[in-house]
């Protein structure tokens, strides 16, 4: 979460990056589905209850001040269809970021 923390206070490499105008690639945001584990039910309804678990994932990462893309790969179509569907909604706010945030770095 730092990464994100920090680009919400606007600090942090990712802030950097932007403001020297250069694209940021997150590469891997779902570590090969370990992150997709630690996402309960209960996190994918504070983030956008329509979406799957690695949906959220994809538009967290994707809604990150500073990044500007989002670098995915996935085993099967319908895999990929859902990274595609995740990353064309719209993206989180800062205030959303920031409770979401919240609520992960009290745990």
């Amino acid at each position: 979460m730092e990464p994100i923390t920090l680009a919400l206070d606007c600090r942090g490499p990712l802030r950097a990056a932007a403001a020297a105008g250069l694209r940021v690639m997150a590469s891997a945001p779902l570590r090969g589905g370990e992150v997709v584990e630690m996402v309960d039910g209960e996190l994918v309804d504070l983030i956008r209850p329509s979406l799957t678990p690695a949906q959220v994932c994809l538009l967290v990462t994707a809604s990150c001040p500073g990044v500007t893309d989002v670098l995915v790969s996935a085993s099967s179509t319908p895999h990929w269809q859902q990274a595609v569907n995740a990353l064309a909604e719209t993206p989180l706010t800062i205030a959303r970021l920031r409770e979401i945030t919240g609520v992960l770095t009290s745990v």
